[in-house]
């Protein structure tokens, strides 16, 4: 275990710092990224959100979920830092076009592929791929009969998670929920005071708690704790795209990332809970596992995404990268952001490197910017890098968190029945 382990750190000093390696043990050959889009504008206005509020929000420049143009500059931050690094580790030339761009059918995934190709492949047409179906079965619905959509299912997965009782869960949110609430509601203290909490027009604790199947057959999830979910968003994508917010008191990327724990809670709960991502993700689960099977000199277990290109990126949601981490039992934690969560423009990166023995071995991480990175256009050079974590693959990574390729496409398909 000592060997393996002092063998790890070696290969990630110097294939994740960039050194060079003169008889290196490992070559990369084949990447695909599955990020979420940019820093985008609220759903909701200004005035919606102001109801839960006690001083008025920031307003956006773009319509209602439209990527930012900050949003997209520092998307094209990030693909510069990406073509940078993956030239550092030998995949890409200099000049390199191989990259293959496919993004969902919304202004703000195809806005974010446009932005990542600016900096990834700065002198090349990219063109961005889109599923000739809406919605795209890649993002928003399931393709294979290993996971076929059962509503009713999914609703006792996520209810036997907490023991069929949301109220139980939500009061368990409280510590969460305070937090956030004294940052809506400018409070002096947490938890706010009985007279503060009466200062909004609405108030989180009036949400009903409710976990069942709607009139349509979806499963509806509502409580207090889960009613965060937009307004947090809005708040970090707010900040995260560098707006003022005028008579506000405690606004930083530190409140902030404390605040988002009770939304974290709620992600996790709604998306990764493992029956959701086996309905929704594993068609995305099988396509990606197929791309990076291709090429490897065997079959394939579907349809690869793009053809010999050398990285593939697919410009989704947050959902579609937490239930795709919720199948797969993943977990990282970045600086900045609670534990799991997706970030604007972060992204799960699969990697399959090539040992000197032949092998074939999968590596996971977790890519983000920071919120400070985010709102300030930092400039990805030099400590400025993202947030960078080794992703470990359940029933599938070793001690230096490589998973055999063969061992990882058996955990892709597991994870569906």
């Amino acid at each position: 275990m000592a060997i393996r382990l002092r063998r790890w750190l070696a290969v990630g000093a110097a294939l994740w710092s960039g050194a060079a390696s003169a008889q290196p043990v490992e070559h990369l050959e084949r990447v695909v990224i599955v990020m979420r889009h940019g820093v985008r504008s609220a759903m909701s206005s200004p005035e919606e959100l102001g109801e839960y509020s006690a001083r008025p929000w920031p307003r956006f420049a773009v319509p209602a979920g439209h990527l930012t143009d900050d949003g997209a500059r520092a998307v094209t931050l990030l693909g510069d830092w990406y073509r940078r690094h993956y030239r550092a580790v030998g995949l890409l030339a200099d000049g390199d076009c191989a990259v293959y761009y496919w993004a969902n059918h919304t202004q703000r995934t195809e806005a974010t592929a446009t932005a990542l190709a600016r900096g990834l492949t700065p002198n090349c047409p990219a063109t961005i791929h889109q599923s000739p179906a809406a919605p795209d079965p890649l993002f928003d619905a399931p393709m294979t009969p290993l996971a076929r959509l059962d509503p009713a299912r999914r609703l006792a997965a996520i209810s036997g998670r907490i023991g069929g009782d949301l109220a139980g869960w939500d009061r368990r949110q409280q510590p969460g929920l305070d937090r956030f609430e004294a940052i809506l509601l400018q409070c002096e203290r947490v938890p706010c005071t009985p007279a503060e909490r009466r200062r909004p027009r609405r108030r989180l604790a009036d949400t009903p708690i409710r976990m069942a199947l709607d009139s349509d057959g979806d499963v509806t999830l509502t409580s207090p704790a889960l009613q965060v979910a937009g307004i947090a968003e809005s708040l970090l994508m707010a900040y995260a795209d560098g707006l003022a917010f005028k008579g506000w008191r405690g606004i930083d990327a530190k409140s902030i990332e404390a605040a988002m724990t009770v939304h974290g809670a709620g992600i996790d709960l709604r998306t990764r809970t493992q029956e959701v991502g086996r309905q929704a993700s594993g068609y995305l689960a099988t396509r990606i596992l197929a791309t990076l099977q291709s090429g490897n000199g065997r079959g394939v277990a579907a349809e690869p995404i793009g053809g010999t290109e050398k990285i593939v990126v697919l410009s989704g949601h947050d959902g579609t990268v937490t239930m795709l981490a919720g199948l797969l039992g993943l977990e990282w934690q970045v600086p900045g952001y609670a534990a799991g969560q997706a970030a604007p423009g972060g992204g799960l990166v699969f990697e399959r490197w090539r040992r000197a023995s032949g092998e074939a071995i999968v590596r996971v991480r977790y890519i983000a910017q920071g919120l400070d990175q985010l709102r300030a256009l930092t400039p990805l050079t030099g400590d400025a890098v993202p947030g960078n974590a080794a992703v470990f693959v359940p029933g599938c990574s070793e001690a230096d968190m490589a998973c055999p390729l063969e061992d990882f496409g058996r955990r892709v398909m597991e994870a569906q029945r």
